[in-house]
């Protein structure tokens, strides 16, 4: 064909405008896609972010799922009931010996939105750190796999949180039998609805806004990006239920803006047989070894941040206390060698800690047990040991205070005279202290 000098055909002219073409698509969507979320939360119809390719999910929620057949199909049905359509399910078979596999792979032919994964058991936290690498949506949130939702939940938090451009967004929850779906009111939380704009590590203390934020996952969203940005994940070296609470102390203190809703939305059974928390809930000389490790591992974090801060260390100190003063204290039937561990892990906590530094913030029975473990002697002669014997028998607080120095003073008589060890703490296995990387 021929062709005048100068002139393009308009084949050539199409292929010069598609770059534009395609330029012009992606500002456009980049324009009305939070209109369309806002959109999506209240239209019946097909959310209209599916004119959007590729889409992306306003929630993505990870369910980890260990051995829960029988549990399983509840939850699921909760979640693809949600008023908020556009989500993405992300269940996790953490290598489960039952039927749990099966249903899920059922549950996914029901729904297109439910994505599987499928690993050889390596616990909870693997479970969900494999859901977050996976997880595509605005805000993430997880959900056990025993419990259930109300159908609004995820529509009401993920709104709140576009409404305040919330960092972490909390709403309330109940809490029902095991054996008879009654709903226990006595443990319902609600908490008051409340919005931090200026949240930081510096207000980590009994009475700040951290103080009314719950240790569970379950009952929040949290912003995606935010925990990509920091390297956010779970610590895979946690056993012993406190999984939670260790990924609230790292998030929280990167989120600026908090916000709580007052709704109870989240339904959580109470105390499954062979669930994580039935298993977790008698104390083990283990468990106190844990529970050192996790405020180890998050005193090292905060340090490594430029967070460190008499909060913190108020934070450990009451922690730890069930372990010394209580009714039935764990200290009491530890053996030797493994109270002298104990008192060594407090050792190195409180260096690590700077309670040198923050002992004075201590208040009461805080500041009390703190000089205690410090200042601990050998079991005193004569009236002494008389007068401490006959105090460790008071009732209340005073009783448990006193019970405790009782112990730690047979403790020093018997294996340690001289005061604490010199050595370091000895641990059980090793215990990585750095934080979790993507």
């Amino acid at each position: 064909m021929r062709k005048t000098i100068g002139t393009q055909s308009p084949r050539s002219l199409r292929r010069m405008r598609l770059p534009y073409l395609l330029f012009m698509l992606e500002t456009l969507k980049k324009s009305v896609r939070p209109v369309l979320q806002k959109l999506s939360l209240t239209t019946d119809c097909k959310s209209v972010t599916h004119l959007l390719t590729p889409m992306m999910p306003d929630v993505s929620i990870i369910v980890p799922c260990y051995n829960v057949a029988a549990y399983v199909d509840s939850c699921l049905d909760s979640l693809v009931r949600q008023t908020l359509r556009n989500i993405e399910i992300i269940c996790i078979n953490d290598g489960s010996t039952d039927a749990t596999w099966t249903r899920l792979l059922r549950w996914k032919e029901k729904d297109d939105r439910i994505i599987l994964l499928n690993q050889r058991n390596a616990g909870v936290s693997a479970a969900r750190n494999a859901g977050l690498d996976a997880a595509r949506g605005l805000y993430v949130g997880f959900a056990d796999p025993d419990d259930y939702m109300a159908p609004e939940m995820y529509s009401r938090l993920f709104s709140a949180a576009l409404e305040y451009d919330a960092d972490i967004v909390e709403c309330g929850n109940h809490v029902f039998e095991d054996s008879s779906d009654r709903l226990i009111e006595a443990k319902r939380r609600s908490p008051s609805r409340h919005f931090e704009e200026n949240a930081s590590p510096a207000s980590f203390f009994r009475d700040s806004i951290w103080g009314k934020m719950d240790i569970c996952v379950w009952s929040k969203l949290f912003r995606k990006s935010m925990l990509d940005a920091y390297c956010l994940r779970f610590n895979v070296h946690l056993k012993s239920g406190a999984e939670d609470e260790t990924f609230r102390l790292m998030a929280v203190p990167h989120a600026s803006r908090l916000l709580f809703i007052p709704d109870c939305l989240y339904y959580y059974r109470l105390m499954r047989n062979g669930s994580l928390s039935r298993r977790c809930n008698t104390p083990t000389y283990s468990k106190c070894v844990q529970e050192f490790q996790r405020l180890l591992y998050i005193v090292d974090y905060w340090q490594k941040q430029g967070w460190q801060n008499e909060g913190l260390f108020a934070y450990g100190v009451r922690k730890i206390r069930p372990f010394f003063v209580s009714k039935h204290p764990l200290f009491h039937q530890m053996t030797a060698v493994q109270q002298r561990s104990a008192l060594n892990l407090w050792k190195l906590f409180y260096q690590k800690a700077e309670g040198e530094r923050f002992l004075s913030a201590l208040a009461g029975r805080d500041r009390q047990l703190a000089d205690l473990l410090n200042s601990a002697e050998p079991v005193p002669h004569g009236w002494g040991r008389i007068l401490l014997a006959a105090c460790s028998l008071l009732p209340g607080q005073r009783g448990r205070y006193y019970s405790c120095k009782k112990m730690l003073a047979e403790h020093f008589s018997q294996v340690c005279p001289n005061g604490f060890q010199q050595e370091n703490a000895s641990l059980e296995e090793p215990f990585d202290t750095s934080p979790p990387s993507l």
